[in-house]
């Protein structure tokens, strides 16, 4: 006879849409910190990759959005990375 055993933590198996900071740190391999500047710095969109756990309180949790969050850094990374390669490309300049 098979015993059917309950699993407790089934919400591990689905993805959360929000988690907090230190998980999305450990997520993208970067420190707390970093996340933080990367908010500063306008890289990661208020509303869309981050939002804080009580909206109106300004001192509030910060939590992210795993996969906005690395659509918009892996495309920040896509346009950095096509800015080295014209940078790269010398341009020919006709002799007389």
């Amino acid at each position: 006879m098979s015993e059917v055993v309950y699993i407790p933590t089934v919400q591990l198996l689905t993805k959360p849409k929000y988690v907090p900071q230190r998980i999305a740190a450990e997520y993208f391999s970067v420190s707390e910190r970093t996340l933080l500047t990367m908010r500063q710095k306008g890289m990661l969109i208020e509303g869309t990759c981050w939002r804080r756990k009580i909206p109106q309180n300004p001192n509030s949790h910060v939590l992210y959005h795993l996969d906005n969050c690395e659509e918009v850094l892996l495309g920040l990374q896509r346009s950095r990375s096509m800015e080295q390669d014209h940078l790269i490309k010398k341009k020919e300049v006709a002799s007389a």
